[in-house]
């Protein structure tokens, strides 16, 4: 079943990313790449495109008895989530105003000018669409209720954390594969018929048909693709309930965005080898 996933989600990928590329110069959406090439700005569009459809493929095998899958309420609060974070990110890439810089820069001008800035309309959005999913999963009950602001609050981080890391091709994709790569032995050992793990499948597979675009700077993930991503990393977190795993992610999330204010990824990158390496690797 894992390697059909994997499959249906590359061929799905693979047949429309070409399509969408196309319209997106059609429309006049792109941008200057590092070798002062014009590709696709906001091809991560293909995301909250293809996944949806990938996601009810385990919805519709559990209906026949078939595979795990999520409650409905669940799975349809997840995609509201998802999905609110890639329309964020669309008017981000549309509407984009650099006169702020960082998520502090955002909400400064926006409580102390009364001005909305693209970054802060995704921020004050991306609150509340954050609020709406933790909710619409279900309420804590018991010793756990104290889990529900962690939960908003790392739906609210993780699309902005792995936006931080869309500054050159290939890296932000390579950092949500290093998340899945971290958080996968959860899913795995712990809990091994998760209803995630099959989503997981499809999704890496969406992700090797899009990837040769962004590594070889063919295209451009951009805010809507990389919002989108991080929502769906978050999302999957938070419906598999593993309190520990949550708080770690959490606690790193949080660290980053401090760090992000003041110091640059790309500097810490280019500055370790390791870092560099990984970042380097299978860009032209």
């Amino acid at each position: 079943m894992a390697i059909g996933f994997v499959f249906l989600g590359y061929l799905l990928t693979r047949v429309v990313v070409k399509f969408i590329a196309a319209l997106l110069v059609k429309a006049g959406m792109v941008k200057e790449n590092y070798r002062a090439e014009t590709v696709p700005a906001a091809l991560g569009l293909i995301f909250p495109l293809v996944f949806p459809l990938l996601a009810m493929v385990p919805q519709f095998l559990r209906l026949i008895g078939l595979e795990a899958g999520f409650p409905a309420g669940e799975f349809f609060a997840f995609l509201f989530y998802t999905t609110g974070f890639g329309l964020l990110g669309l008017a981000d890439d549309l509407l984009k105003n650099d006169e702020a810089k960082g998520l502090r820069g955002h909400l400064t001008l926006l409580l102390k000018k009364g001005e909305l800035t693209s970054g802060g309309l995704k921020a004050l959005f991306g609150l509340l669409f954050s609020v709406i999913f933790v909710l619409g999963i279900g309420i804590p009950t018991g010793k756990d209720r104290w889990l529900l602001i962690p939960r908003v609050f790392l739906a609210a981080l993780a699309p902005n954390i792995l936006n931080l890391f869309d500054l050159r091709p290939g890296r932000a994709v390579k950092a949500f594969l290093g998340g899945l790569i971290l958080i996968l032995p959860a899913f795995l050992f712990m809990n091994g018929k998760s209803p995630i793990l099959g989503l997981i499948f499809l999704l890496l597979g969406a992700l090797a048909a899009y990837f040769p675009f962004d590594l070889q700077a063919r295209g451009m993930l951009g805010d809507t693709g990389a919002n989108y991503l991080g929502a769906v990393f978050a999302g999957l977190v938070i419906l598999e309930r593993n309190s520990i795993m949550l708080l770690l992610l959490l606690l790193l999330f949080i660290t980053l965005q401090l760090i992000a204010e003041k110091i640059s990824f790309t500097q810490v990158i280019e500055k370790n080898a390791l870092l560099k390496f990984i970042d380097d690797l299978g860009r032209e």
